[in-house]
């Protein structure tokens, strides 16, 4: 997926989030009545960066829904890789396909997985998991990754439990290190902009005093 207008988004929002902050701070300083107005511009800000993350979440579960159907029916290709569970989505994410039952749709969780591609690089990706599975955070799981989308998988349920103990057992998940989702869609960026946006304000704020 291109993650170019999250991270673009992600930085506006940060830059913009840190110089509010450093409002409320150099007016809670002077005793001026502008942290309430400035606090409630905070506020605007985290809940329009909720809504932008919530459609993001939201287009790609009907992504890696639909990308799930064409792989498990043969209509687009995949690679098998092994891969962990990072981190396991509580609540119920729509309706997937799976490779034992292509043509069904059963409910299931949105899950980060890292995977270890044989042609490439370790990676992130998004994964529908069916909730009949009961998959956890930290388990070993196949799938099978999307060329057409780096950052999906399906979960490939046709393997075998020896196989699975394989890829748990793999020595390469102590010693790999996976770029994480949080790296690509620009979360240090963020974190850069609100600092920024704040010691902005703070400098600009003695500068002036």
């Amino acid at each position: 997926m291109n993650w170019s207008g999250q991270r673009v988004f992600g930085a506006g929002a940060g830059a913009l989030l840190g110089a509010m902050l450093g409002v409320i701070l150099l007016s809670a300083a002077r005793g001026t009545p502008l942290p309430v107005i400035v606090a409630g511009l905070v506020l605007v800000v985290l809940v329009v960066n909720l809504v932008v993350s919530e459609r993001m979440v939201s287009r790609v579960i009907a992504l890696a829904a639909q990308r799930t159907h064409l792989i498990a029916t043969g209509y687009a290709p995949g690679e098998p890789a092994p891969a962990r569970v990072h981190r396991v989505f509580g609540r119920a994410a729509g309706e997937v396909a799976t490779m034992v039952w292509p043509a069904a749709q059963e409910p299931a969780r949105l899950a980060i997985l890292h995977v270890l591609p044989q042609n490439g690089q370790p990676r992130s990706v998004y994964t529908l998991l069916p909730m009949r599975y009961g998959i956890e955070r930290g388990a070993a799981a196949a799938v099978i990754l999307d060329p057409a989308y780096p950052d999906i998988a399906i979960l490939d349920d046709r393997v075998p439990l020896d196989t699975l103990q394989a890829i748990a057992a793999d020595p390469r998940w102590g010693s790999t290190r996976v770029p994480s989702m949080f790296v690509r869609q620009g979360g240090p960026a963020t974190i850069v902009a609100v600092a920024a946006g704040l010691l902005g304000v703070l400098l600009l704020g003695l500068l002036l005093s």
